[in-house]
């Protein structure tokens, strides 16, 4: 008797075995039926239009910047003023001291750090609207850095003065030194004047002021920004504007390619970084009507830094094109911190793939078995029922289970197992009725949906 029953039990842990992900295909099937599987919707998504947009983006995928800041026009314009203040420097002017060439060479160099300042304040500041509490705070407090830049300006005018009063000009050193010691010191009152103001303007009192402004500008522009995405997705031309925005910025950006190789000056190789910002800044427009392009995370705000620079601050592109119907969840997903992939981790538990059953089931066309002629699950049922009667393709699963439920409550008169066997057997009438639905003249799909009924709790209003 005992090897009897060893043997039913070997032989329904084996048939359940080879049904396994058939079984949890339908189960998931069912769970997703319950929570409203069938009226989740994706949000239109348009598709990718381009690649990464240049000056400090990031390509599509998570939104985080990997670079560390953005070119733009000041930016750009920084470097120039920069170079050419370098070129002023090296050069000598006969009779006249170099000092006079490198002080005008540091000023005009100077004016560098201010362009790169006020680009930090605006891009740091209005440039992170909707990523920062306080955005206009930020650009305000940011102008004391822009006012202490200046002092390298003014120094390099007294050191141009300066020397204006050596070699053969000494005779103007009684007028040219009063006025060198007076730039140095104006000079060094800009230096703290404008960490002061800095300082002020970041204070509480101020940022009260600020924080009301920047509480009611947000909202505003990451709806104007969602509103021209969403017209371009719905219409359909975000992808395609966006793409011939991004042709016409990648042709400066040739172009500014082209311009720098001309000469070996450094100045005509700025002369291209300028246009080939430019060029970005045209890329990054099409972030306005096309989420998943360049500039799609935060458009209004990255077209700002696009424009004006930053040497700190890059702008995000939006996410790529997600034709999955469950873009949607996994991304919700991931940001509750269960990584790049939650549903993959989903898949790997319950053994690899475990729709592959169900679809390997219905002959890789499950929609089409369900329109073609005969019976609906015919595909179904003829694979479940090679073991067993054509009427009752389950029956050796709904046999072997009966066997184990009888075994079970043979065992003990008090049948301390009889809620499991109780579950067992309403789950084997379950299949049963299911499989037999298959090849009655009743309803094709009853015994799938009284499968799903057994499975899935009723949910009672």
């Amino acid at each position: 008797m005992s090897s009897q029953r060893f043997f039913t039990l070997h032989a329904a842990c084996a048939t359940v075995s080879s049904l396994r992900a058939p079984l949890i295909a339908v189960a998931v099937a069912g769970l997703l039926a319950a929570c409203g599987g069938n009226g989740v919707t994706a949000p239109p998504s348009a598709s990718s239009g381009g690649g990464t947009s240049g000056g400090g983006s990031t390509s599509g995928g998570p939104t985080t910047s990997t670079s560390s800041g953005t070119t733009g026009v000041a930016t750009a314009a920084a470097q120039t003023t920069k170079d050419l203040g370098n070129t002023i420097a090296s050069q000598t002017i006969p009779g006249l001291s170099p000092q006079v060439t490198q002080g005008l060479g540091n000023a005009v160099s100077s004016t560098s750090s201010t362009l790169n300042s006020l680009a930090d304040a605006v891009s740091g500041g209005v440039g992170q609207i909707g990523t920062t509490s306080n955005p206009v705070g930020t650009t305000v407090a940011g102008l004391g850095s822009v006012v202490s830049s200046t002092s390298g300006v003014v120094q390099g005018l007294s050191t141009a003065v300066g020397g204006l009063g050596t070699g053969n000009l000494a005779p103007l050193s009684p007028l040219t030194t009063p006025l060198a010691t007076v730039l140095s010191t104006t000079a060094g009152a800009l230096n703290a004047g404008g960490v002061t103001l800095g300082n002020s303007l970041a204070s509480v009192p101020v940022q009260q002021v600020t924080q009301p402004i920047s509480t009611a500008i947000t909202p505003i522009v990451q709806t104007v920004g969602l509103v021209t995405q969403t017209v371009g997705t719905q219409t359909g031309l975000g992808a395609p504007v966006g793409g011939l925005l991004a042709q016409i910025g990648g042709t400066l950006k040739s172009t500014s390619t082209q311009v720098g190789a001309a000469t070996n000056n450094p100045l005509g190789a700025d002369l291209g970084n300028l246009v080939g910002s430019l060029g970005n800044t045209v890329t990054n427009a099409g972030g306005l009507v096309n989420p998943n392009g360049p500039n799609g995370a935060n458009p209004i705000p990255g077209l700002i830094t696009s424009l004006v620079g930053s040497t700190n601050v890059a702008v995000v592109n939006g996410p790529p094109a997600n034709g999955s119907p469950f873009g949607p969840l996994q991304n919700t997903l991931a940001s509750l911190g269960l990584g790049n992939n939650p549903l993959g981790s989903v898949s790997t538990l319950l053994g690899g793939t475990p729709l592959a059953g169900l679809t390997s089931a219905l002959n890789g066309t499950p929609l089409s078995s369900l329109t073609s002629g005969g019976s609906p699950l015919s595909s179904l049922t003829s694979v479940l029922g090679g073991s067993g009667s054509g009427s009752n393709p389950l029956s050796t699963l709904t046999g072997a289970l009966s066997g184990v439920t009888s075994s079970a409550s043979g065992s003990n008169g008090s049948n301390p197992l009889a809620p499991v066997t109780a579950l067992v057997g309403q789950l084997t009438g379950t299949l049963s009725s299911a499989a037999g639905s298959t090849s009655g003249s009743g309803s094709a799909t009853g015994g799938l949906t009284t499968l799903l009924g057994g499975l899935v709790p009723v949910s009672h209003k």
